[in-house]
C-alpha cells in the first residue's frame, strides 16, 4: 500500500471544495431557472413560491450531497453533511433577507440535513454490494 503524502491530500481537499461550490452553484441557478421558468409559463400564483423554495432547497441538497461525495470511498456521512453547508448558509441568509415564514427555514435547514443524511445511507448501501 502507497504512503499518503501530505500533497495529495491538499489536492483532494482542493478538489472536494471546488466539487461542493461548482456543483451548490450550479443546481440553484439550474434549478431556480427551471421552477420560474414553469412558473411563469403556467401562470401560477406567487404564493406558491414559498413551497417551490423548500423543493429547490431539497433538491439541491440531494444533486450537492450526490455529486461531492462522488470519488470518495468512505464516511459518506461526514461528507454530504459538510457538502450542503453552503447551501444551509444560503437558506439562512435568504432567510434574513427575505424575512419568509420561521416554519419555512426550520422545514428548509431540517430537510437539506435529512437529504444529506439520505444520500450518506444510499451511498454507503452502494458501497457494501
Amino acid at each position: 500500500m502507497p504512503k499518503i503524502t501530505a500533497g495529495e491530500t491538499k489536492g483532494l481537499l482542493i478538489k472536494y471544495v471546488i466539487k461542493i461550490a461548482v456543483s451548490t452553484v450550479l443546481s440553484i441557478v439550474v434549478l431556480n431557472m427551471l421552477c420560474s421558468f414553469i412558473i411563469l409559463k403556467l401562470d401560477l400564483d406567487l404564493s406558491i413560491l414559498q413551497y417551490a423554495g423548500t423543493g429547490i432547497c431539497i433538491a439541491s441538497s440531494i444533486i450537492v450531497a450526490f455529486v461531492s461525495t462522488s470519488g470518495f470511498k468512505n464516511n459518506f456521512l461526514m461528507l454530504s453533511i459538510i457538502s450542503v453547508m453552503p447551501l444551509l448558509i444560503y437558506t439562512v441568509v435568504n432567510f434574513c433577507v427575505n424575512k419568509t415564514g420561521t416554519v419555512f427555514i426550520i422545514i428548509r435547514v431540517c430537510a437539506i440535513l435529512v437529504c444529506a443524511f439520505a444520500v450518506s445511507l444510499i451511498k454507503s448501501s452502494k458501497k457494501s454490494r
